[in-house]
């Protein structure tokens, strides 16, 4: 008698030990759920159709597990024991795979902007001068009069070199002061001195690159992450794509000028570009108009709002790449497919026409080509357009999420936004929960390829693409009806 209540005994503490496990699992279940419902609500997601489904599936089963290790019918039976571990350890896997990639997701897609942060300055001389700055007791500068942070570049320059300083209009001017022997420094922006290599080669392999310092104060402008924004009505942002790679913070050439309109209620978008020589006006510059290109010399704020007055639209948002974030990108979503227009070949790849499918790097060369392309400039806009349209595709592609942890984890560092996290997570859940396909217009600013002297290097002529007018009427009607909901 003693044996078989031993027995009984021995059985009722391991189911006792069981049902608490059971238990700790389901609490565990349950915090990890609250955890992702607060991220959903914290994060202003669209809680519609799968997503809601999810939302009560995962409370209801929960739940259920919970109630019966509670109330002890799980150890009635090995198959309720089963059905009860697996329902709660099921949800608790998923919560916290969930977890995750939101709380990945939330950090990417916080809006940090530096907005006329430190600009890095180069001081060059002539290589035959054989200039050395400690060697110097008094040097004579040239630096551009216009330059935003002339006394802080004048101070930082000094603190190298006891310096006496000469006012030019541009870079070129002062350059040109240099091989005359006006000065025997220039003091110029990093970024239009990589500017000027490109549009004189000659004068620039003469020069020595003596130093470098920053100037400006660092500002870092954080869009507010608890913005309530409606996107079922339509939006703008403005992309622009900087001529480089690695660092998205460094001042460059704005080479690619995109402006998107958004209306998620109707699932449409309007992809706008404007070439990288359209001769504009700079605001706030007077004398020669300039590159469009080259308002990323002076920061996002002067791309923005160079396009906003050309278009007469206020731009609600904008976003910085660079070679690195387009490549990274493309590649972590596994390539995208493009519809080329026509077969071009650009330093010995073969782009044939059709649909193709582009790698990271592919994706990159596909939207830099200009060479060889009949229209130049005005056929690279169009290939960036196909670029963006292949991105949009393959991200609102269900198998995207197999790629979506890389994908994360890979952009971090690649780019500058001031979108609101809200409208990010929005847009994208609302894509979930309703499904839909997009139609996306593609329009292309006109213009006729001319010579002409810039506001950012001097009287030189450069090339540049002289707006037509009708064009930029045409597309600021087609903005007006789009922003209407028409």
């Amino acid at each position: 008698m003693s044996a078989r209540y031993a027995g009984t005994t021995y059985e009722s503490n391991d189911d006792t030990f069981i049902r608490l496990i059971g238990i700790i699992i389901s609490i565990g279940a349950v915090i990890s759920f609250a955890i992702v419902l607060f991220y959903f609500f914290t994060m202003d997601m669209y809680i519609a159709g799968p997503i809601l489904y999810f939302v009560i599936v995962d409370a209801a089963l929960i739940a259920a597990g919970l109630y019966l290790f509670l109330s002890g019918r799980a150890n009635r039976n090995n198959i309720l024991r089963f059905v009860s571990f697996a329902m709660v350890g099921l949800m608790l896997f998923i919560n916290l795979f969930l977890w995750s990639y939101l709380d990945a997701t939330k950090e990417i897609i916080a809006p940090t902007v530096t907005s006329s942060g430190a600009i890095e300055y180069s001081i060059v001389a002539q290589r035959t001068a054989g200039i050395q700055l400690s060697e110097k007791t008094e040097i004579r500068a040239g630096i551009q009069s216009t330059d935003a942070f002339k006394k802080e570049v004048e101070r930082e320059t000094s603190k190298l070199t006891a310096a006496t300083f000469k006012e030019f209009n541009s870079i070129s001017e002062i350059i040109n002061a240099t091989e005359i022997e006006k000065v025997e420094i220039a003091v110029v922006q990093s970024a239009m001195l990589n500017a000027f290599a490109e549009y004189f080669p000659e004068s620039f392999d003469n020069l020595d690159i003596l130093a470098t310092f920053k100037a400006g104060t660092e500002k870092s402008q954080s869009a507010a992450n608890d913005i309530k924004v409606d996107i079922t009505k339509p939006f703008s942002i403005y992309v622009s794509g900087l001529d480089t790679d690695g660092d998205i913070h460094q001042t460059a050439r704005s080479d690619s000028n995109m402006l998107i309109l958004i209306d998620p209620e109707h699932y449409k978008m309007l992809l706008i570009n404007t070439p990288r020589d359209y001769y504009v006006q700079l605001p706030g510059t007077r004398g020669y108009p300039d590159k469009l290109c080259h308002a990323g010399i002076y920061g996002i704020d002067m791309c923005e709002q160079t396009i906003s007055e050309l278009y007469g639209i206020d731009i609600d948002y904008h976003v910085q790449i660079n070679f690195t974030t387009v490549s990274t990108f493309v590649e972590s979503m596994g390539g995208i497919i493009v519809n080329n227009p026509r077969t071009f070949e650009l330093w010995g790849q073969t782009y044939k026409e059709g649909e193709i499918w582009l790698n990271g790097d592919q994706a990159l060369l596909f939207a830099r080509a200009r060479k060889g392309l009949e229209e130049g400039d005005l056929d690279r806009g169009k290939n960036q357009q196909l670029v963006i349209e292949g991105i949009v595709h393959r991200i609102t592609s269900p198998d995207v999420v197999t790629h979506y942890k890389k994908l994360i984890r890979n952009l971090s560092g690649t780019f500058l936004s001031n979108v609101p996290s809200s409208v990010i997570t929005q847009l994208f859940s609302r894509q979930i929960a309703l499904g839909g396909s997009w139609t996306i217009e593609k329009m292309n600013a006109a213009g006729t390829p001319a010579q002409r002297p810039t506001y950012s290097m001097g009287s030189e002529d450069l090339s540049v693409i002289i707006p037509d007018y009708n064009s930029i009427n045409e597309i600021s009607m087609a903005i007006n009806d789009f922003m209407r909901g028409k």
